[in-house]
């Protein structure tokens, strides 16, 4: 026992490592420490006290020790990569509504920072099953003269470390931190998070057939087109729209006097799903399962009598947003590949595209889903958008001057073609949408899910939840009927702060559409509009230039 309990000592150790390293944090550490502990003892103490050889408590320690060391390496690189352990919906999102070719993608695209991850895996496990080898080898020796078959204290002590171990099972917050039921208990969590999805939405559509509490009203022209263009992975840094020193944005520059483009406005979350949720919902970041007892932008404009469409280069199958994507009259997925690693270019939306803005219904919502500057960079243009490809520029420069790595300033000139290639599928959207029916008021708006940190303030290039950069993102409105107004008027309608939790009071505005549901002092275009306090990653967000937010930090503290 005396070696057994050296032995769980020095595994604990390992974790250490782990949490002195900056991958787990303290409390990650103390509930890893103590059931690794109770593993060790309470199983090792059994197997001793019954004189199980000891080589069969050394099988428990390789194989025990490795699976904690790697839950652990694997918590620090989704730290690291989402700003956040793998809890929040925006990590089960992300790692559940997968499959093979995107995590094929994701693999590649960040095959530095998982080589790092492995590398700290493979150090830590290896250096402590070989110093466990050496301390078994030296106590043994040392002990074996001395050795007594085990009594019944002993047995009593090893019975007891059991059923502490079996104890500490009993607690929820404990048995969830096993490695060995962790991420079967995260899937199951998504699992019944998507039935929640399929009830709330079954429900929700019984009542369309008699939405009287919705208290829907349509209160403008007979005829009318909105549409919604939602960008996926586009960080408005990285936009000459917004003052980046490179042409990616030509197109939506020349039209510049043409659109509204706001200039202060963040994401509610740093992923897809998560900010969806919010954005085309009555959900918002202070009521985040409101999605689930109320209406969706969709629900509301259909029983206003529009024609809603949905045009995506995304994935049917893709969790919450198929599902939702399913409530539209017509839905159209180009991309028949299995995930969003399909290298399918955002221009093969034109087509289905242009088919809604024809259709005769008098009221039409269209949605498009782009697939945007989701990693990888390089696998959403085509190649003659490979301008920015080994640029010598101001950009670059200024990247290496801040310490940029080789391979994060390849991913900004890689990332920067995918920016300049949406603004062309955009700016083409826009083009269509005024070449069609003019006798009717029309408006596109444009707005990002999330941004991306691609070397803003750290090496790094994907999704990030602790960086400012994964948050802010551009918005701009585009109509063919309104005069525009006065530069004092647009400085200061551009200039409102807005973070797209709210956006459904936004695109309801645009519609027309008047209900219960509709909050004119969270419509960015209303002169009612008031703005509130913005939150990143539950923390109180300051525009400007500052370093990256801190790492881990939870919920919204409102």
């Amino acid at each position: 026992m005396r070696i057994l309990f050296c032995r769980v000592l020095l595994s604990v150790a390992g974790l250490l490592v782990f949490f002195l390293s900056d991958q787990i944090s303290a409390n990650e550490c103390l509930k890893l420490g103590a059931l690794l502990a109770a593993f060790l003892l309470g199983i090792g103490g059994v197997l001793h006290a019954w004189r199980v050889r000891a080589s069969a408590i050394t099988v428990l320690v390789r194989c025990v020790v490795p699976l904690f060391y790697l839950d652990a390496a694997v918590k620090g690189f989704l730290r690291s990569y989402f700003g956040m352990r793998p809890n929040p919906n925006a990590v089960l999102q992300a790692m559940f509504a997968t499959d093979q070719t995107e995590t094929a993608e994701f693999f590649l695209h960040n095959r530095v920072d998982l080589a790092q991850a492995a590398a700290w895996f493979l150090l830590v496990t290896v250096a402590v099953l070989l110093a466990d080898r050496h301390l078994q080898r030296r106590l043994a020796v040392r002990l074996s003269a001395g050795a007594a078959v085990p009594g019944r204290l002993q047995k009593g002590i090893a019975v007891s470390l059991a059923v502490f171990l079996v104890a500490l099972h009993v607690n929820t917050t404990m048995r969830r931190e096993n490695p060995a039921l962790f991420w079967p208990l995260r899937y199951q969590q998504y699992a019944q998070q998507l039935d929640a999805m399929q009830t709330m939405q079954q429900a929700l559509t019984a009542a369309m057939a008699a939405p009287r509490d919705w208290d829907v009203r349509y209160a403008g022209e007979d005829a009318r087109t909105v549409i919604l263009v939602i960008g996926e992975s586009t960080n408005r840094a990285s936009m000459s729209l917004y003052g980046y020193p490179r042409a990616t944005t030509p197109q939506l520059d020349a039209m510049r006097s043409r659109l509204l483009v706001f200039n202060d406005v963040i994401s509610p979350a740093a992923s897809t799903v998560e900010s969806m949720m919010t954005m085309l919902t009555p959900a918002d970041l202070d009521n985040p399962d409101a999605w689930m007892a109320k209406p969706n932008l969709l629900m509301l404009a259909e029983a206003a009598g529009y024609k809603t469409f949905w045009v995506s280069n995304q994935t049917r199958n893709d969790g919450w947003i198929g599902m939702l994507a399913g409530e539209a009259d017509e839905s159209d997925f180009i991309n028949y590949g299995t995930g969003r690693g399909e290298n399918n270019f955002d221009a093969n939306l034109f087509q289905p595209f242009t088919q809604a803005l024809t259709d005769a219904a008098p009221k039409k919502l269209i949605v498009v889903h782009l697939l945007g500057a989701h990693p990888s960079y390089d696998m959403r243009y085509p190649s003659r958008f490979s301008y920015f490809d080994n640029k010598h520029d101001g950009v670059s420069a200024q990247m290496a001057s801040q310490g940029r790595s080789a391979w994060i300033r390849r991913q900004r000139d890689e990332y920067d073609n995918a920016i300049r290639y949406g603004d062309y599928v955009l700016g083409s959207l826009i083009d269509m949408a005024e070449k069609a029916k003019s006798d009717r008021p029309a408006s596109l708006l444009f707005v990002s899910d999330h941004g991306q940190e691609v070397g803003y303030s750290r090496n790094h290039a994907g999704h990030s939840a602790s960086d400012k950069s994964g948050y802010e993102i551009p918005m701009l409105l585009w109509n063919n009927q309104h005069t525009p107004p006065s530069p004092a008027a647009r400085a200061a309608l551009e200039s409102r702060p807005y973070q797209t939790d709210k956006l459904d009071a936004t695109v309801l505005g645009l519609l027309k559409i008047e209900t219960r549901y509709y909050a004119a002092h969270d419509d960015i275009l209303s002169s009612t509009f008031i703005p509130v306090q913005r939150y990143m990653n539950g923390v109180r967000y300051q525009p400007g230039t500052l370093p990256p937010l801190a790492a881990g930090t939870h919920g919204v503290a409102r």
